[in-house]
């Protein structure tokens, strides 16, 4: 008779929760929010220092683009003062040419030759629209001719 005031009373012998847990969680969490704040940190710092090597690359590339240009320049001017006139000349007497005479000069006509003859520009031409296409097939013939081409492969296929 005495096991049921047993039944009703609780039970004594259920763990109770250790002194230190709660100061284990609390270490736990805060360890884990370092964590995170460490590596949203470093995600950080490497976004950013990749972001300043591509600007600081694309500085470098403007820098080489300007100095090509200004090299470009250079040459075009190198090159014109080559093609100048008097250094042509100069260029040209120095290999033996001279300046023709009138008496040297030789003209040649061509029969039928019209020097002020109207300059020939090409017309534009409008390209012709292609017609609508007239579908006035209808399903029974379409699945006719289907059937047809059916069949002709598998013929084909016997034959062969």
């Amino acid at each position: 008779m005495t096991s049921q005031p047993d039944r009703a009373a609780p039970a004594r012998h259920t763990m109770q929760q250790s002194p230190w847990r709660n100061q284990t969680q609390l270490v736990a969490t805060l360890a884990l929010i370092v964590v995170i704040g460490i590596v949203i940190g470093t995600l950080y710092l490497i976004q950013t220092s990749t972001t300043t090597i591509t600007a600081r690359e694309l500085d470098n590339m403007g820098d080489h683009r300007a100095r090509l240009e200004r090299d470009n320049e250079l040459l075009r001017g190198e090159i014109a003062q080559y093609q100048s006139l008097p250094r042509v000349m100069t260029r040209a007497a120095e290999m033996g040419f001279r300046e023709a005479q009138e008496s040297e000069i030789q003209y040649i006509i061509v029969d039928g030759y019209r020097y002020d003859r109207p300059r020939v520009t090409p017309t534009a031409t409008p390209t012709p629209e292609p017609a609508d296409a007239v579908y006035d097939e209808t399903l029974g013939g379409w699945l006719e001719q289907q059937w047809d081409s059916l069949k002709k492969q598998f013929n084909e296929w016997q034959s062969s």
